[in-house]
């Protein structure tokens, strides 16, 4: 069984590794975060878990609007922009949004 379209599948397989990536360095930075902002141990914990749901619902953002994406090659550059982008998932849907709206018309 072959695959219907490899180059679609090398860059959905880089997308993700980038996003294991951002995800696995985010984890660290979120619990430092929950600390530095949470008195007890309570809100702490808040701040750890709401941070981590961002973080997974910019994941699923990412790969929803990298679905058609072309293949691209896991460098240094866009490892951090996956970085940023999962972090900052709500401009990039948005303009996502945006520029297929305006294809629409």
């Amino acid at each position: 069984m072959s695959l219907q379209n490899p180059n679609k599948f090398a860059a959905r397989l880089c997308i993700l590794l980038g996003i294991a990536i951002s995800v696995g360095l985010s984890v660290p930075l979120t619990a430092y975060l929950g600390s530095l902002f949470g008195d007890t141990y309570n809100q702490r914990v808040m701040i750890y878990g709401g941070l981590l749901l961002w973080l997974i619902a910019g994941s699923a953002c990412i790969l929803y609007v990298t679905a058609n994406a072309p293949e691209r090659r896991a460098t240094a550059g866009f490892l951090a922009l996956c970085f940023l982008s999962i972090w900052l998932w709500p401009i990039v849907l948005t303009m996502h949004l945006l520029r297929t709206q305006k294809r629409g018309h």
